[in-house]
């Protein structure tokens, strides 16, 4: 059964894209009953994950820390459901940002039901240095890492209130990595606010950021801080439920 298990675990991470069971059996020469079994035995050891549509990718004790993408895909499930939640409860859009080189990226979002709501598509690349939850990211990064990452950027002024001077946007990093919580002040948008905060992992890392996005109808981005609990909130339930239980 150990072999069994190892080579269902082998297909799983040679695999360039979820793998579901049919196929996992096929390759390793199993029924499916008892590939099945198999995952769901790795499923419960966090050695794999299982998204929505009943296929696989490698879990938090090894992909996790070795494949950026499939923490992606199992931070977009479990993400998913909490900010709808959220965003039903309290009425924000809400967006789940990663960095990618030196650009965020939208990989998941909850919209509200309005017309308009001023939030870009999911899956849309954002700049780090203006958005909440790009300049959370930059924040938690070593220092000499945030400073390579915007001396490959343009910071380039998107509305009249964006930060584009280095220094001031280093020293508003700094700001950001002691409180926790970053606003977009109309930087993006000359009319949108935004909160975020990190979300970590079991180390205390932070692998995402997840924010309120595109308010309107407020004058100070303090205004926003009621929506702090609830955001924290929801990244700590979004981490729970991706590294609680770590064992190694």
């Amino acid at each position: 059964m150990v072999e069994r298990a190892l080579k269902v675990l082998d297909v799983v991470r040679n695999s360039t894209a979820p793998v579901g069971v049919q196929e996992i059996a096929r390759t390793c020469e199993l029924n499916p009953s008892t590939a099945f079994r198999i995952l769901k035995t790795l499923e419960k050891s966090q050695w794999v994950f299982q998204l929505a549509d009943g296929s696989y990718v490698l879990g938090q004790k090894l992909g996790f820390l070795t494949e950026k993408r499939s923490l992606n895909l199992a931070l977009r499930e479990v993400a998913l459901f909490v900010m709808r939640a959220r965003t039903a409860e309290l009425g924000p859009a809400m967006n789940l940002i990663v960095r990618d080189g030196s650009e965020g990226v939208i990989i998941q979002q909850s919209r509200t039901n309005s017309l308009v709501d001023y939030v870009p598509p999911l899956l849309s690349r954002v700049p780090l240095y203006a958005t909440a939850g790009g300049k959370v990211l930059l924040a938690e990064l070593p220092a000499d890492l945030a400073l390579r990452v915007l001396s490959t950027v343009e910071l380039r002024p998107l509305t009249s209130h964006t930060i584009t001077d280095r220094d001031a946007l280093l020293a508003t990093l700094r700001d950001i990595a002691e409180r926790g919580y970053a606003f977009d002040d109309r930087e993006t948008s000359e009319s949108g606010f935004c909160i975020s905060v990190p979300v970590r992992d079991h180390d205390g890392t932070t692998v995402a950021a997840l924010s309120f996005s595109g308010i309107i109808g407020v004058s100070d981005p303090g205004e926003l801080l009621k929506y702090l609990p609830a955001l924290q909130d929801a990244a700590a339930e979004i981490s729970r439920s991706l590294f609680d239980n770590w064992q190694w």
